[in-house]
């Protein structure tokens, strides 16, 4: 089965105009219809030409959304939720702020998402549909935060050698912390992007006054 990544994007700064724009998309996504249906990340693009039927085949999504497949969960105006196969759906993340940002070019948005693995794990800052941050861990990286911010764990719980934990308990530590350990680096890194960008739009505003 292919790798699950899950994704959350989040609206931190959105006017008014371009939340009505996201709301008119968000009522194209269809509701699953039975057996294993799920809802599709594509359905927000489905107008004039694009159909449903053409926005789900995977060679639409591959070049419009990024990932085969990718399915959301939650969406409301702060933002949506979901996983998608192999990779996030930046791409289509994009192709939606490109649409939003004609309605605010100074909205800010955030992607967070890890691989089920997690093989990697990472983050995104944008301004408008343009990305002005971004940063990614791969397992090795992911694995030496963990033990860097663990109170449990040191250098010798893991042999890079034998790519082996030191014992069972080690193993089970890194699983119980590893997750909150990602969580919070990407919650960090967004935070502290964000808020310089806002500061940074605010003193435009003031200059511009």
């Amino acid at each position: 089965m292919a790798n699950h990544v899950r994704f959350g994007v989040t609206f931190h700064k959105i006017n008014g105009v371009a939340k009505g724009k996201l709301n008119e998309i968000y009522k194209r996504i269809r509701s699953p219809n039975g057996g294993d249906a799920k809802t599709w990340f594509s359905d927000m693009f489905v107008e004039g030409s694009n159909t449903y039927e053409i926005t789900e085949k995977y060679d639409w999504t591959i070049e419009h959304i990024g990932p085969k497949w990718s399915y959301l969960e939650e969406w409301d105006e702060e933002g949506f939720y979901g996983y998608s196969a192999w990779s996030a759906p930046e791409a289509g993340l994009t192709k939606l702020l490109t649409i939003l940002s004609e309605f605010d070019p100074k909205m800010v948005t955030s992607l967070s998402y890890e691989d089920e693995g997690p093989n990697f794990a990472g983050m995104s800052i944008f301004e408008g549909d343009e990305m002005v941050d971004g940063s990614e861990y791969d397992w090795d990286e992911i694995r030496e935060q963990v033990i860097n911010d663990s109170d449990r764990l040191n250098d010798d719980s893991y042999d890079e050698d034998t790519e082996t934990w030191v014992d069972d308990e080690a193993e089970d530590i890194f699983q119980e912390e590893m997750w909150e350990t990602i969580n919070d680096w990407q919650m960090a890194l967004i935070n502290s992007t964000v808020e310089l960008l806002l500061e940074e739009q605010e003193e435009e505003i003031l200059q511009d006054e």
